[in-house]
Order: C-alpha cells, then structure tokens, then sequence
C-alpha cells in the first residue's frame, strides 16, 4: 500500500485517471453504465469504471487510497475463500473442512500479497524433507514403519525354520506409498511457492480481476447455500453477486458451466435446487451479455485483437502446462529423442524425470480425493481456458487461483496423512 511507485507510472492506469477526471468522478458515474469502460476498448465494465470513479472521489489521486481497496478486496476474497471451501469441503464430506479452509485461505492470502516471493529462493524439497521428517519420525526419534520389526507380533520368524526370507512385499509397499506421498508434497509445495504476484496490489487496472475475483467467491458460496439450506435468499445474494462480478470483468462467465457441472453431479442430492442455482446464474450472464451487445460494437477492437495469441500451440501448450506441468516437459524430450545418454550429465533431465515419477503422487491423490481435487481442477481448468488463448498477463490467473490453490493445499494434506500413515508403527 505504501510502494513508492506513482499512481500514474503506467499509461493505462494514467488513461483510466483521466476518463474519470474528465467525467466529472461520481457525478458522471451512469455514463460507464451504458457505454464503453474506461480504457475504451471495447469491454463493458461498469462496477470496475464506477469502482475507480469511488476512489477517485475520495482520494484524488493519492496512490495509497487506491491501493487501500485494492487490499480489502484482497482481504473479502481470503475471507469469501475460507467460507466457499469450508462449504465445498462439507459437501463432499472432506474429514477436516475447518482445517482445508484456514490453509486454503492462508495461502492465498500469501499468494496474492506477493509474500510467497519470500520463499521463493528455497526448493520445495527443503520443505517436502522437513514435513515428512516431522510427520514420519515419531516424537521426532522413531523410526518409520518400514524400518521397525514388528515387537507384538507372537509369530515366530519364519525365515529361522526354513533358512529361506520370504519376498518384502510389505516393505515393497511401504516404499511405494511413501514414494506417492512425497511426490503429493513435491508437487503441492512446489505449485504453491511458485506462484508470485507482484502487482495486484500496487496496479490500478489489476482492478478488475480483483472485483471480478471477490464477486465470484462470494457468489458461488451463497448459491452453494442457497441449494443446501433451500433458501430463496441465498440465490438471490447468489445472483446479484454474480451480476457484480460480470459487471467487474468478463472471465467469470465461466462460472456458468462450472455451476452447471455441480448442478449435474449432485443433482439426485439437490433435486430441482441445483437446476435453481443453475438457471439463477445463466440468467444473469445471459441478462450481462445482452447489455455487452446491445451497448457495445460486436466487432473486435483493435486492443483486443492484439491481445490473441497468434498461433493455437501457444495457448495449448500454456493451458496443459498450467494444469499438469509435466506436459510441459514434451518439448525437451523431444530435443533428446532417443539419445538418453544425455542424462548422465544433464541435470534438468533429472530433474524433469523425478519430477514426472513423483507426479504418480498426484495421480493417486486425485484418484482417492476425486470428489475434493476434481472440483478444485475443474475451478482451475474452466477459468483459466478463455485466458490461455490471450497474452499472459498476472491477474489473468487469479480466478483460477482459487481451484489452484484448493488443488495445491488438498495435495499437501494428502500427502501428509499418507505420511503419518505410513509411518505409524503396526
């Protein structure tokens, strides 16, 4: 909030400062209402225009006051996040909702405070070693199940009678399901402490994202309770959150088939109040789109032109990356081809082989959290599709944060109670 950097050290921020300057701030608020927002780019952003016209009146042009809301917006979303996850979590009958929600909330507000950059020198291994030394040594001095003999066992040792050992498959096992938790802790930890925003707070435009962003949260969470308290109330708060947050930005209108995906799944648990919620929201994006079109010219501006990408194998290639990172690695075995001798002196092809054997980790977390971890990527998968296919830029990501973060925090847990589990003595 008190970043040195000028309010206007941006043109576009300068742009936006001078629309409202011009329109009078407050008094001609209604204009961003029936036109084009404030870069005048062909977007119909009108809670995000009168958002800025509200600071603008308020605080001139003191960068502080800007970067003020920009904070509260941040703190409603962690909040909206603990409350969203405590209620997915309950509904799918996750063990610990309480807990998933405070870690879900705390590390997004790490997340999007840019205070995750701290850790940002250190390996998530340094991590993955200390959780699962902590976890996996009892009292900080056992030893890991698969090390110990069995002391109750009344058997006697039956390789003693027939001079012969019998195969390890239980160690064999043991082995194998640490090596699955760690690679769900790898993989958690090291998605979470990669994630670094370092201008959601201090930019101005980033606005939009963090409207749209909080809007969201809060909208799917009343119309989650609208359907499982079967109350009116909830979907119409559901709704008119909704209606802001499309107002604020266009990339919540993939909160529709997310909604409509929910509304399937449960629909023998929420009969016609899934389809409720469902309808409550498509009417509005359909009501928001209508306005877009009637209000704006339907062809693309030259700014939105510029900002597709020129090619569909960037975005694919962005998009499956960001949802499974491994996919990523396809371009430098394909530069190995088939001499694999390169890997007695290359260290990122080690690198990228573990890391590809310890995704099996998320693999199985998936498999067995599929109701928790499958809502988290569809989140995930579904906002950020319209935004692969766009120059990246860092608040294209924060919706899909959310689902990211879910994942992320959901893997960690996972990974940590296979650990425990493992290292329990039998």
């Amino acid at each position: 909030m008190f970043n040195p950097t000028p309010l206007r050290a941006d043109s576009d921020t300068a742009v936006m400062l001078d629309a409202v300057r011009d329109t009078g701030g407050l008094a001609g608020a209604w204009r961003w209402f029936v036109g084009d927002w404030l870069l005048e780019n062909g977007f119909y952003r009108p809670i995000s225009s009168f958002s800025m016209a509200l600071d603008y009146t308020l605080y001139g042009e003191a960068a502080w006051g800007f970067r003020l809301t920009n904070w509260l917006l941040l703190i409603l979303t962690a909040l909206g996040a603990f409350w969203l996850v405590r209620a997915y979590a309950r509904l799918v009958q996750y063990p610990s909702p309480d807990w998933l929600a405070v870690g879900v909330a705390v590390a997004l507000s790490l997340q999007q405070t840019g205070l995750i950059a701290k850790l940002g020198n250190w390996s998530a291994w340094w991590f993955v070693a200390v959780t699962t030394l902590l976890i996996g040594f009892r009292g900080g001095l056992g030893l890991p199940r698969f090390f110990q003999k069995d002391k109750n066992s009344s058997q006697p040792d039956r390789a003693s009678h027939t001079g012969k050992s019998e195969p390890p498959t239980t160690t064999n096992r043991h082995w194998i399901a640490l090596l699955v938790a760690v690679g769900a802790l790898f993989w958690g930890l090291d998605r979470l402490l990669e994630t670094h925003y370092t201008r959601l707070i201090i930019w101005a435009p980033s606005r939009t994202a963090l409207l749209g962003t909080m809007f969201s949260v809060w909208a799917v969470y009343w119309l989650l309770r609208s359907v499982t308290e079967r109350r009116w109330s909830g979907l119409g708060l559901g709704g008119v959150f909704y209606l802001l947050a499309l107002g604020s930005y266009e990339q919540p209108i993939m909160l529709v088939p997310i909604v409509g995906v929910l509304a399937f799944w449960r629909r023998r648990e929420w009969d016609a109040w899934g389809w409720k919620a469902f309808g409550a929201i498509a009417l509005v994006g359909a009501l928001v789109l209508a306005l877009r079109v009637s209000l704006l010219p339907t062809e693309p501006t030259r700014y939105q032109q510029q900002q597709l990408r020129s090619s569909l194998t960037g975005p694919l290639n962005t998009y499956f990356t960001e949802l499974i990172p491994p996919a990523g690695q396809w371009q430098y075995w394909a530069s190995v081809g088939g001499n694999l001798e390169i890997l007695l002196v290359d260290k990122p092809g080690w690198d990228n082989l573990v890391g590809a054997l310890l995704y099996l980790g998320v693999i199985g977390a998936v498999w067995r959290n599929r109701a928790l971890l499958g809502g988290a990527l569809v989140w995930h998968a579904l906002t950020f599709l319209p935004m692969a296919f766009l120059h990246p830029f860092e608040h294209y990501m924060y919706l899909p944060q959310l689902g990211k973060t879910l994942f992320d925090v959901g893997l960690i847990a996972w990974g940590a109670t296979r650990v425990l589990f493992v290292s329990k003595p039998s």
